[in-house]
């Protein structure tokens, strides 16, 4: 007991010590940090809606094994070859939404599917916007289109939404509605908030995670399969499955208003993790529930899940996700392209 607490005393004053000369006299080093744990980090912000993307971001970021170039616009979107800039807000505008699919951590944003979607419409004379972020989900979502709206004080002429799977979690479990509107991270939930602390406050965490990056088996993209396991487990589903996809209903009904009010045409997309290739999950409760939500409400649907089953589960696995990752290659990113242009023919 006498060397458990010499060793957590000396952890404390060792913390303590570092927590304090990086907000002093090393400051310019918190600063100007630039490596990967730094570029992960500094490229989320708080926001009313709990966070988004940093603006005006250029930088090499990791997700697992890969480095990727990332970079953002001035309003905070992400952006590349084809995004529309400032010279673009008087043509016809289509915003994009979703989580870190549709952001498309670890791809490089030409190879994702809104960056595909961009170069279709840009030949059209049209602006995609990516309104897409990491852990998203649909009560954020209408607030970010609004926020968006009067960021580039435009209003879209389409919209389209890609439902994830994950969305259905953070919904149910992860984020609420404070009573100002404020959206907050349920507490068992907010390793957000404690990982932007940690990495930016601390030079000894930084370390440890960059240590731990350079190992074989280290990776910054964390196991998050679970998040969609609603969907193949009955147990689940009867826990907060069900209440998710009504809470995830909800918000998605306050889009519906929107293009209602806006004049613009909704599109809904869904699309498969992993686990429900390797499961058969061809029609996927995410498939069959949002295909009847959208015709009840004149929405245009598009099934995605389709074009991941036309191989075999192991190859299609290998060849459109990221090896060890729920999220798309950049052959995932360009199939669900091709099958948004074959389902609805995109603008």
């Amino acid at each position: 007991m006498r060397i458990l607490g010499q060793v957590c005393a000396i952890l404390a004053i060792t913390l303590t010590a570092d927590y304090i000369l990086l907000a002093t006299v090393f400051s310019d080093w918190k600063r100007n940090w630039a490596d990967a744990a730094t570029a992960y980090t500094q490229a989320y912000v708080h926001a009313p809606w709990h966070h988004d993307l940093a603006p005006n971001q250029n930088s090499m970021r990791p997700w697992g094994k890969i480095l990727y170039p990332f970079r953002t616009d001035g309003y905070g979107f992400r952006t590349g070859t084809c995004a529309p800039g400032e010279g673009d807000k008087s043509k016809p505008a289509i915003f994009a939404v979703g989580d870190s699919f549709t952001e498309g951590l670890g791809v490089p944003y030409e190879e994702t599917f809104v960056g595909l979607m961009a170069c279709q419409a840009a030949g059209q004379r049209k602006a995609v916007w990516d309104l897409g972020v990491l852990s998203f989900s649909p009560i954020i979502y209408h607030r970010k289109i609004r926020a968006a709206a009067e960021k580039l004080a435009i209003k879209p002429a389409e919209i389209y939404v890609f439902l994830d799977l994950s969305d259905i979690t953070d919904d149910a479990i992860v984020y609420r509605a404070s009573d100002d509107g404020t959206i907050m991270m349920a507490p068992s939930h907010r390793w957000f908030d404690a990982g932007q602390f940690l990495l930016g406050s601390f030079a000894t965490f930084r370390l440890l995670y960059n240590l731990w990056l350079a190992m074989p088996f280290g990776s910054a993209a964390p196991d998050e399969s679970w998040r969609a396991r609603w969907s193949l487990d009955p147990r689940i589903m009867d826990e907060w499955g069900r209440r998710g996809l009504e809470l995830a209903a909800e918000n998605l009904d306050k889009i519906v208003e929107i293009c209602g009010e806006w004049k613009c045409q909704l599109t809904l997309v869904v699309y498969p993790w992993p686990d429900n290739v390797k499961a058969g999950d061809r029609n996927s409760i995410q498939v069959t529930h949002w295909r009847q939500w959208a015709t009840e409400r004149g929405v245009r649907f598009v099934d995605g899940f389709a074009p991941f089953f036309q191989k075999p589960p192991d190859i299609a696995v290998g060849r459109y996700f990221i090896p060890g990752d729920v999220h798309f290659s950049a052959q995932g990113h360009r199939l669900l392209f091709e099958e948004l242009k074959r389902s609805v023919g995109l603008f």
